[in-house]
């Protein structure tokens, strides 16, 4: 390096650092390729137009239907919750405390009822304002002209139901006769075949 010209090695810095000033150059000198954009007018106006309109699709459209559909599961939801839940309490005649029925009435609400002064209670259950009589086979056959009696103050309603719980041998005559006078009296005639079959009855026509 002694026997280099200092001033020829000076010669090729200046030459370097000329070739990387012009190199740069070049580069800030390229011309730069312009993409289309998109007019700045128009997209202003786009912005604008949707502050003040608003845009209309599916989804917003659906929104208030949501909300009245929701009403009306609510609404339909209480309508189900008050269907599906227990009954009425069912009004007892008093005379029925006897009644082994009593026993497997338990998935209903019901109390005792009795007659006062001049009111006299011709049933012996009361489900949802309608008349419910019961009787065996067994007291049938001791008592035939009972049930006929404590039909006849009830008869002008035909929304009445009679309970009859076979509790004996030879049933098909008593059951016969009293078909007869269910239909001319305006009974509904529902035979049970032991007691916990007739509180079955009960409760469902109290959760009906």
């Amino acid at each position: 390096m002694n026997n280099t010209d200092p001033t020829s090695f000076q010669s090729i810095l200046a030459g370097v650092q000329k070739l990387r000033e012009e190199n740069g150059a070049n580069k800030t000198q390229q011309p730069q390729i312009q993409r289309p954009q998109a007019p700045k007018a128009q997209v202003s106006s786009t912005s604008t137009n949707e502050g003040k309109r608003q845009v209309i699709n599916s989804f917003n459209q659906q929104r208030p239907l949501l909300q009245f559909d929701n009403k009306n599961n609510e609404q339909n939801g209480k309508r189900q919750r008050q269907d599906q839940g227990p009954g009425k309490t069912v009004l007892v005649n008093t005379t029925q405390k006897e009644n082994p029925l009593l026993d497997s009435l338990k998935n209903t609400n019901w109390r005792y009822v009795t007659s006062k002064g001049g009111t006299k209670i011709y049933y012996d259950y009361l489900i949802k304002g309608r008349s419910v009589l019961f009787l065996t086979l067994s007291y049938h056959k001791l008592y035939a002209d009972y049930i006929t009696r404590r039909m006849a103050p009830l008869s002008k309603d035909d929304n009445n139901i009679l309970i009859f719980v076979v509790d004996s041998t030879n049933s098909e005559e008593a059951i016969n006769d009293i078909t007869k006078m269910c239909m001319f009296n305006g009974f509904t005639f529902l035979v049970a075949f032991n007691f916990e079959q007739a509180a079955k009855y009960i409760e469902y026509l109290n959760s009906a």
